[in-house]
Formats: structure tokens, C-alpha cells, sequence
């Protein structure tokens, strides 16, 4: 691990903050984490000239006009002088091939959001696996011993990608998203023909449907979805995504280590959350009490950042009846290893694989495959 090692120290070697001294830009991007970034920029003072944004409808923005980049009105010079500042982070746009076009067009000066969060993380906060080198070195030594836990050179090659990305900010090093199904990798070995699957986080019943265009069909399903609005739309589709399930079990819960109530920020689509700044209050409750008799044989958990605490809260179930496991490890910095040390260290004699389903690290999911 010296190389990753390097890369942190580069990283911790700060340069100047590329917003010093400024005190016009442009913003590129007029989404959710745009509109962060606008409030970062009016509180350093720094007036945005324009939001630019490839795909939008918007007209404007917070009162700042919405153009495209490639608008005719940006002259040559100032599209070569002016500073650009990203405010986009999320998995679905492939940001070495936006930072290209947007070169392509004549903007030679532009600061990536990554970059940006390095010099400005106590304003922008953490966000999904996104956080301060400093976090990096204080945690090197279980990050670092992490590495040999994976059973395959895919993942332990992924599992440094990841982590070189996430030390240099650089969009080059962003590990490539694999092009299979999420939680059916082709490469690994298959789900057992007849699923008796537990889906924590299931969204409108997305997984569901990805699983059943890979060939499995299910013996009986167990979904959990605590924001009202996708469990709505998930009751209407059940039957048709899962018609051979007997039970099709739907629990408008969380899933955590135990039951309580907790505050959660629903309305966000697939990223409704457990959030301490949650609007509303959601009942939660372990899979090891919610299902002590249901024998899954595939647990899937895409939770938003409560994995951990869902896994401690079915550590029973997962002894007794070894299913195969498929927790996304990208929501916090630390769970990248912190997942799968736990699993490793209950000694259920599972392979440890890792995969990378979207860009920019998002949507990495580690797959737990018991030994037969």
C-alpha cells in the first residue's frame, strides 16, 4: 500500500484554495449540490455570474441565470480565463467525459466539486464516502489492513482504485463503474435458483425487477421501505415483480440494529434517509426480530449510510442460515473496510467480493458469498 500511502500524503500537502482571491466565477451544474455550492460562494462573498448546465429546463437559479456552456454569448477569452467551479456530485455523470467537453468548448480553468470540498469540508460537510484526507491518516492502519480481506484480484484492485481516487480528487482515477447488474454480478457465482430474498431498501421495487431480468424468480420476498412514497408505488408492483413469492412480506420500517424510532428525510426518492435533520419519524427494527423464521438465502441492504447497524441488528439470522449478503459500502468513508471486517470477523467462513456499479464511487457494493 506505499503507493496509497504517497497519494494521502499528496493530498494532505494542501496547495492554495482555488477560490482565494476571487471574487466572480461560474458554477457548472444546477442541481441539489449546485445549489449548496451557490450558498458556500454567497457566504465567501464570491458573486456567480452564471450556472451552467448541459441538460437543465431551469431559466435561473436562486436569481442567477441558467445557460448553456456552450452559449453564444461567452466569448473566447473569457471562457479561457474565467474560473469554473463543478457542482456536481452524484453517480450518474461520468465527469472525465464532461470535464472534456467542457475543454472542448474553451473552458480552460475549472475546479472539480472534490477539489473544492478539499478546502471548504466544515461548510460542505460529509457527504456519502466523501470527506477530509485528514479522516484518511487518522484511520491508515485499518484501511491499509483491509486490503488482503477480499478474495479476488478484481476487488482488491478495486479496493485501491477507490481509495486512490478518493486521495487525489483526480476524476481519472475514478474506478470504472462494472457494466453487470446490481447485485448480480456475472462474475461471481450465482444466487440460488429460488430466491427467499430480504431487501433493505427497496426503494419503488427496483432491485426486485433487476433481479428478476437476470433469470431468478423468488420463493418469497421480504422488502423494507420507510418513506410513504416509494412504498406506495412498491405495493402497486409486488405482484408483478415477485408473482411466485409466498409470502411477499412489505414493512414500512427501517432496518437497524434494534427497534426504535428515528428521524428520517423522506421525499428524496431512492436517497430518503435515516437523518438526524429528518422532517419526520420512522419506526425501525432488526431483520433478526422482524424475520426470526424466514431462512433468507440473499440479503440485500442499500440503506443510505445504516448498514452497519442493519447487519448487528441480523447477525443471528446471518449465523443460523448463511445467506448471501449484497450491503453497499459507499454511504460513509469507513465503510469501505468496516463492513466487511465485521463480516469476516463473525468467522461464517464467507468469500469477500467488491464491485463498482456507478461512477464517481458511488453504488459500490460488497458481496458476501458463503462457502459451500
Amino acid at each position: 500500500m506505499t503507493g496509497l500511502i504517497h497519494k494521502l500524503e499528496s493530498a494532505l500537502d494542501l496547495q492554495q484554495d482555488p477560490l482565494r482571491e476571487k471574487r466572480e466565477v461560474y458554477l457548472y451544474g444546477a442541481g441539489t449540490t449546485g445549489q449548496d455550492v451557490i450558498r458556500l460562494l454567497n457566504g465567501k462573498g464570491i458573486n456567480v455570474l452564471a450556472v451552467l448546465d448541459s441538460k437543465s429546463a431551469l431559466q435561473s437559479l436562486d436569481g442567477i441565470p441558467v445557460l448553456r456552456p456552450n452559449d453564444g454569448r461567452f466569448s473566447e477569452s473569457e471562457r479561457g480565463q474565467a474560473l469554473v467551479v463543478m457542482g456536481i456530485f452524484n453517480a450518474f455523470v461520468p465527469m472525465p467525459r464532461l470535464l472534456t467537453e467542457l475543454y472542448a468548448m474553451g473552458w480552460k480553468n475549472i475546479t472539480g466539486f472534490l477539489e473544492l470540498h478539499r478546502y471548504n469540508s466544515d461548510a460542505l460537510g460529509d457527504r456519502y464516502w466523501l470527506t477530509t484526507p485528514m479522516y484518511y491518516q487518522r484511520t491508515s492502519s485499518l484501511w491499509q489492513d483491509a486490503k488482503g480481506i477480499w478474495d479476488d484480484e478484481e476487488s482488491r484492485g478495486l479496493y485501491e482504485s477507490i481509495l486512490k481516487f478518493r486521495f487525489t480528487g483526480n476524476y481519472d482515477d475514478a474506478p470504472v463503474p462494472n457494466s453487470d447488474t446490481q447485485y448480480c454480478p456475472c462474475n461471481l457465482p450465482r444466487w440460488n435458483s429460488k430466491l427467499r430474498f430480504i431487501d433493505c431498501g427497496a426503494f419503488d421495487g427496483d432491485t426486485l425487477e433487476g433481479i428478476g431480468r437476470e433469470g431468478y424468480s423468488f420463493d418469497a420476498v421480504a422488502v423494507f421501505e420507510p418513506d410513504a412514497a416509494n412504498l406506495r408505488k412498491l405495493a402497486g408492483r409486488i405482484l408483478e415483480l415477485a408473482p411466485s413469492a409466498s409470502p411477499a412480506i412489505l414493512w414500512p420500517c427501517g432496518v437497524f440494529s434494534g427497534i426504535t424510532q428515528l428521524r428520517f428525510a423522506s421525499g428524496k426518492g431512492a436517497g430518503s434517509s435515516i437523518n438526524r435533520g429528518g422532517e419526520t419519524v420512522v419506526q425501525c427494527i432488526s431483520i433478526d426480530e422482524a424475520l426470526s423464521d424466514f431462512k433468507p438465502n440473499l440479503i440485500k441492504m442499500d440503506i443510505e449510510g445504516a448498514e452497519l447497524d442493519a447487519l448487528l441488528g441480523a447477525r443471528k439470522t446471518i449465523e443460523k442460515h448463511r445467506p448471501s449478503l449484497a450491503i453497499c459500502v459507499y454511504h460513509h468513508p469507513a465503510h469501505l473496510w468496516q463492513i466487511p471486517n465485521l463480516i469476516k470477523s463473525w468467522n461464517l467462513d464467507y468469500k469477500l467480493y467488491l464491485r463498482a456499479h456507478c461512477y464517481n464511487g458511488f453504488d459500490v457494493v460488497m458481496y458476501a458469498v458463503p462457502n459451500q
